[in-house]
């Protein structure tokens, strides 16, 4: 079964296979969240796998037929947790996807423009980085990532129109730049 198949509990099965199953479905996604909150401060694996060991510590209190919003909710919070804790500034680029484009240049282009997009984000605020990450990346409704971040409809939205100001603000001489060498 892949990760993007739906799958429907029979109601037979224990809440531990509940919760191995709910892990195997969500775990890439999560994955995903977790990287563009904590960017490379933290290991996104790491982030994941506490909140799932923290979420396997009580399993019997949660509902695990529906649990897309409980897992993304306990990984948000467990990056913020991660990055409050941490408070570095040194960051390691990863590589990105490889380009589309045929000249190697352009291939070294996009990597530049996804690292620099990277480490802007990278430079928000937390709950800018959140939300912006639950929206942008996950497309997920505002009133979700209110209830995700445990914050208002409106609180959100003011996050990520902030978050998306500051990321032009710090984008803006990189773009310059570009536009200048073309």
């Amino acid at each position: 079964m892949s990760s993007d198949e739906q799958w429907q509990p029979t109601g037979q099965e224990s809440t531990a296979e509940l919760f191995e199953k709910a892990v195997s479905l969500h775990t890439k996604r999560l994955l995903g969240i977790a990287r563009a909150i904590v960017g490379n401060r933290a290991s996104p694996e790491d982030v994941v796998q506490q909140a799932f060991m923290n979420l396997y510590q009580h399993r019997d209190r949660y509902d695990w037929r529906e649990p897309g919003g409980l897992l993304r909710r306990t990984v948000v919070n467990e990056a913020l947790r991660i990055l409050r804790q941490k408070k570095t500034t040194g960051l390691v680029e990863e590589g990105g996807p490889a380009s589309s484009e045929d000249t190697p240049v352009a291939g070294m282009i996009e990597n530049e423009t996804v690292a620099q997009v990277k480490r802007a984000i990278s430079r928000l605020p937390e709950h800018f980085r959140a939300a912006l990450v639950l929206c942008e990346y996950e497309n997920m409704p505002y009133a979700q990532i209110a209830e995700t971040l445990g914050a208002t409809v409106p609180q959100v939205k003011t996050w990520i129109h902030r978050a998306r100001r500051q990321l032009a603000e710090m984008l803006r001489p990189y773009v310059e730049g570009k536009e200048k060498r073309s």
